[in-house]
């Protein structure tokens, strides 16, 4: 994790935002609404009516505004188009963390998304706070961004109803129960639990457990945690196989604690599918700990990023995590929308796994303690 990443604060990545950009007339004092105004013959108000939008201007005062921000010398940046076509030219990123902090997969989609921006000409504000109906405030309401890219969806999703009901431009990446109504990027959860049953059942393992996201967040309806576990039971029902939930809250803390009670209480298994690529570490260390070998005595499966896969030992067989493409493809979503396209599209994902060194054919027998 990156040092010093923000986990409540919003925060600007990229070029700062409209409101905390400095600008100075051609003398190098800084401009200010009352310099606009003054030098337009209008009133501070009237400049700030021009702005917001809030109340109509008439053509030939917003001319005169529009000719005084030229003249007072800013540079060209997200502020003077704001001014000049009623746009921040900002889009915001509300990504509160699964865990006690950003993960690194939520600093990559941060990268990505600022990148694909910062192509497009906008900027990038960050939000990581829990205090989801002050942030709406803030963004939507007081019209602080264009549009918003929203993670962490549930299936019944209160944000996604809010920004429908507002008529705000906004992409989810995740999906609700629903997501016919709004433009969504999304990995395919059952179609990638599945393959990774379907792997180790031709392997020849009869016994298999899912590392599943938190028992929280499955209750609470997020959407990778119950699509992961309705496509590997059901895959595990197709090929016949014996499957066990295990819920594990971020972290590799958490991901070794869960494979101790496992293999405490359920030392059959022999191959384990992992969702929740924030435990798999933990997971390696127990394992290791109790002297379960990976693969000879269990195979493991996952979604992962490959230079976490490439640098356990073994090296994990593991479907590459699309940070990079599912921020810059909610980025062309959201700007085809910002563009004038209102109609609503998709794009699911479905990463396919490497084969490393982690699976293997089943052990002759079922593996036995002691």
């Amino acid at each position: 994790m990156l040092a010093g990443m923000p986990r409540r604060d919003d925060k600007t990545v990229g070029r700062a935002p409209a409101e905390v950009r400095e600008h100075h007339a051609a003398d190098g004092k800084r401009a200010r609404i009352g310099d606009i105004a003054r030098t337009a013959g209008v009133s501070p108000a009237t400049v700030s009516a021009f702005l917001s939008g809030k109340r109509p201007v008439s053509a030939a005062t917003s001319s005169r505004i529009k000719a005084a921000i030229e003249a007072s010398g800013y540079r060209a940046n997200a502020f003077a188009r704001a001014l000049a076509h009623g746009r921040t030219n900002t889009i915001g990123l509300l990504i509160p963390p699964v865990g006690r902090s950003l993960s690194l997969f939520d600093e990559e989609f941060i990268a990505s998304v600022v990148e694909a921006a910062r192509r497009g000409d906008y900027d990038v504000l960050v939000s990581t706070s829990l205090e989801e109906d002050q942030v709406f405030s803030r963004l939507v309401q007081e019209g602080r961004v264009d549009g918003i890219i929203l993670l962490e969806i549930c299936l019944e999703d209160h944000r996604v109803e809010r920004l429908q009901s507002e008529r705000f431009s906004f992409v989810a990446v995740g999906r609700t129960a629903d997501p016919s109504g709004f433009s969504w990027v999304d990995i395919d959860f059952a179609a990638l639990a599945r393959g990774f049953v379907r792997h180790l059942a031709d392997l020849g393992h009869h016994d298999v457990v899912l590392f599943n996201n938190s028992e929280r967040q499955y209750s609470r309806g997020y959407g990778p945690a119950r699509r992961s576990q309705e496509g590997f039971l059901a895959a595990c029902e197709e090929t016949g196989l014996r499957g066990r939930v295990v819920y594990c809250d971020a972290g590799p803390e958490a991901g070794f604690t869960e494979t101790q009670r496992l293999l405490a209480e359920h030392p059959e298994f022999t191959g384990a599918a992992v969702i929740n690529d924030y435990a798999i570490w933990g997971i390696y260390q127990a394992f290791a700990l109790a002297g379960r070998r990976i693969p000879q005595d269990t195979s493991v499966i996952a979604l992962a990023d490959s230079r976490w896969a490439e640098a356990l030992s073994p090296r994990l067989t593991a479907a590459q995590h699309p940070v990079a493409e599912m921020g810059e493809e909610a980025v062309r979503l959201l700007l085809a929308q910002l563009g004038g396209d209102s109609e609503p599209k998709s794009r699911l994902l479905l990463p396919h796994a490497t084969l490393r060194e982690s699976t293997a054919a089943a052990p002759a027998r079922r593996y036995l303690v002691g």
